[in-house]
């Protein structure tokens, strides 16, 4: 059997393996909202 690579990119999403099954890198974008006089309340 061949070695399966850790990461590989198919059609503009990166996967990594894990075990073996390659699953998707996903990141979510950090979200910076502020949070106002009654949210810190």
């Amino acid at each position: 059997m061949s070695e399966l690579k850790p990461r590989i990119t198919e059609n503009g999403i990166d996967y990594i393996l894990v075990g073996d099954y390659y699953i998707p890198d996903l990141k979510l974008p950090e979200e910076h909202r502020p949070i106002g006089k009654y949210g810190r309340m």
